[in-house]
């Protein structure tokens, strides 16, 4: 199963963004680099790598309807666990301080924050 979805962007080999088009099954449809909406190959993501292009691994997102983890803001900072709708608040949480699958990871992350804080 691929890990790139449509609307990532990638690097070809000369290091200009492309971007995916659209996936099925493991087939990417990849975009030209100087034109984002014309379409260059469709090809597998091991294709892609084997012809040098790049992209950041996706960070976990959970499923709607799962449990995730974050840091809640709340004068001190504490974590709480929440139900994902992929709404304006979960991905304001996900971008801002990171959403995490476990408590665990949730704690680490608000000791992580405390530290550079010096808290």
């Amino acid at each position: 199963m691929t890990t790139l979805k449509q609307g990532d962007l990638i690097k070809n080999r000369n290091g200009k963004n492309c971007k995916v088009l659209g996936v099925c099954g493991e087939v990417v449809h990849v975009s030209f680099s100087i034109n984002q909406g014309s379409h260059d190959e469709a090809c597998t993501e091991a294709d892609l790598k084997e012809d040098g292009y790049t992209w950041d691994t996706p960070a976990w997102e959970p499923e709607i309807g799962s449990i995730y983890w974050h840091v809640y803001i709340n004068g001190k900072g504490e974590v709480e666990d929440s139900v994902w709708s992929n709404d304006k608040i979960d991905i304001a949480r996900r971008d801002f301080l990171g959403i995490y699958e476990t408590e665990a990871l949730a704690k680490a992350a608000l000791l992580e924050i405390r530290r550079k804080l010096g808290k």
